[in-house]
């Protein structure tokens, strides 16, 4: 077995804490890796990252992978010594994925929006290599990347030139509001090998954050564009029995009920799915039967996917979540639930349940430490980022599929996840993810997680802004106890431990209910108007009411013979110590007895 170090162990060490052994994987897929690494050393780029490929660690740091370590050396030595840092950054993305998108329509499209954003982050990479002799990227995803080349003649204008073009391209199909911004600042090679405990190169990261700043002021510089190229209109070419796209609501629809984009993002969707190889090519050529994902100067980027074992590697990805057999792993399909036909809809995946429910995960404090890592090692950046994208992208994504079936990932990766389905399935998973992050990290990071529930036909932009709603909430209401580990569940935020114990201590009352034969829908009704009733005692002195109105309604729910003073207790305890956290047990309870009642069930 080949040992590999975990980065946890080094970061924010708390002697308390036990120290997790380093992660053991299979020898023959390191093997497999060398023998990918030594032969064709020249085509292996950032995206042979998959856990046991890329963190193979170097001979000189068990935290550094040999990867990173082998790559930036041979970068450098390609590089003048006076050296350009380039970075990129997507901005814009919540509107490329949510913006105008009905529930109907969602679950065709969500996904691959997703994707395109990686996809098209690859594609930028690749525009900027080919402006810039011998570059290469060191880092790498969510729509960023930054890029070393040499100090050439000319880089500035260089940097216009490729953003004026990126400019027409999002100003053309996009409408301006999204788009990819470039920034750059200079360095040298030395301070890039003494990254670590370098005043310098930190001086030269914090010019290059600026740039990127005042360039997210200046989108799209009007100066630089002309009067023809401002004015987007998509009707020109429309005939009067045209209708909209009825997935976008912006263009012309042109195929089926969709414009082209979105038509082609439904075809990247329906690919992701089903083929488990990806190959990323440039032609001048339209090629119809393959994914567009970019134009530029006249020239196109496809996706072209396949079941068929690829015979070059090069920008190669196997996307699915089988085992690694020598292809670059790159985890776009993240999992959605599927019926014979396809994707399942949302309706569908509601099933005719009371709703669904969004999740949206992120991890706690954790820009403090990825800024520490960028500022002192481009390598242990790389590292952080690619234990924890392995975790969301793969390891979560890998429970899912297993275990709770009826899910859609909208994205996971980088630090964070959102995904809907059955509100009962993705509680549960809440809570194993919580649980297995902890595990993950040495219980040295945490997650804030924000629950919403919705029916099926609730508009998906919406849903997006009220799951980040939730996860803010449960950030900032822990925040201002200097705290971290929360849960935003029906609008109400609290510790995690909290959730489970109260839902651990509600399951009592549940049981002794129903073995009473109570109605348990008026009597968890009642519990709701108490748990406000004590969370407003200010506002309202009758409020203090509630716990004679607790006992009325305890007596007269339930026999005289089967009186029981410990349970009473037990619920006024709860109501007293929890107030208005008690209510999101309530209700999952409420909505399941419903749910059950519907089918028949007792």
């Amino acid at each position: 077995m080949k040992r590999i170090e975990h980065i946890f162990n080094e970061h924010k060490k708390n002697n308390n804490k036990e120290y997790i052994n380093p992660q053991e994987f299979d020898i023959e897929y390191i093997k497999n890796y060398d023998g990918v690494f030594k032969e064709k050393a020249k085509i292996i780029d950032d995206f042979s990252k998959r856990y046991y490929q890329a963190l193979q660690p170097s001979p000189t740091n068990s935290l550094i992978s040999k990867y990173d370590e082998d790559k930036i050396k041979l970068l450098l030595n390609k590089l003048d010594d006076s050296v350009l840092m380039i970075s990129g950054d997507f901005w814009g993305i919540q509107k490329f994925i949510f913006d105008s998108l009905t529930t109907t329509k969602a679950s065709k499209i969500l996904r691959s929006r997703s994707a395109m954003i990686q996809l098209i982050t690859y594609v930028m990479v690749d525009i900027v290599k080919k402006e810039f002799k011998n570059s290469d990227s060191v880092l790498f995803g969510a729509g960023k990347f930054l890029l070393l080349a040499s100090t050439e003649e000319g880089y500035k204008q260089k940097i216009k030139n490729i953003q004026q073009e990126l400019d027409k391209y999002f100003l053309k199909n996009y409408f301006g509001q999204n788009g990819f911004i470039l920034s750059y600042a200079a360095t040298t090679k030395e301070r890039i090998l003494n990254q670590e405990d370098n005043i310098e190169i930190e001086q030269d990261l914090l010019n290059l954050a600026k740039d990127n700043e005042l360039k997210k002021l200046n989108k799209f510089n009007l100066l630089d564009i002309q009067d023809e190229q401002f004015v987007v209109d998509v009707f020109n070419s429309a005939n009067s029995d045209d209708s909209v796209c009825q997935y976008c609501h912006k263009r012309i629809k042109k195929e089926m009920d969709s414009c082209h984009i979105c038509a082609n993002q439904i075809k990247l969707g329906e690919n992701l799915t089903k083929k488990r190889y990806l190959r990323i090519y440039n032609s001048n050529e339209i090629n119809k039967n393959d994914v567009l994902l970019f134009e530029f100067n006249n020239s196109k980027y496809f996706a072209n996917f396949s079941n068929e074992y690829p015979q070059e590697p090069k920008n190669c990805f196997d996307i699915s979540s089988q085992k690694y057999d020598g292809v670059a792993k790159w985890s776009l399909n993240s999992y959605v639930a599927k019926n014979r036909d396809g994707i399942k809809t949302f309706e569908e995946l509601q099933n005719g349940k009371s709703g669904l429910m969004a999740l949206k995960a992120d991890v706690d404090k954790l820009g403090d430490t990825f800024r520490e890592y960028y500022m002192k090692s481009f390598k242990k950046f790389n590292r952080l980022s690619r234990e924890l994208d392995f975790f969301f992208s793969d390891f979560a994504t890998d429970i899912l599929e297993k275990k709770y079936k009826n899910t859609y990932i909208i994205f996971a990766g980088g630090d964070d996840l959102f995904l809907i389905g059955d509100y009962q399935e993705v509680v549960a998973f809440a809570k194993e993810l919580r649980d297995e992050f902890y595990k993950f990290t040495l219980q040295k990071a945490t997650l804030s997680i924000g629950l919403v529930m919705f029916k099926h036909s609730t508009p998906i932009s919406y849903i997006s802004t009220l799951a980040d709603e939730a996860e803010s909430r449960a950030k900032s209401v822990l925040r201002e106890r200097q705290d971290r580990d929360g849960i935003d569940i029906f609008g109400i935020s609290m510790k995690f431990d909290e959730f489970l114990k109260i839902e651990n201590d509600f399951v009592k009352i549940v049981e002794f209910l129903e073995q009473k034969n109570v109605d348990t829908t008026t009597f968890y009704y009642r519990l709701i108007e108490l748990c406000d009733m004590k969370e407003h005692i200010q506002e309202d002195i009758k409020n203090a009411m509630w716990k004679s109105k607790l006992n009325y309604i305890f007596r007269r729910n339930i026999d005289k013979k089967d009186n029981d003073s410990e349970f009473f207790a037990n619920i006024a305890s709860l109501i007293e110590n929890y107030g208005k956290k008690l209510k999101p047990s309530i209700f999952l309870k409420i909505y399941d007895n419903r749910d059950k009642t519907k089918k028949g069930e007792k």
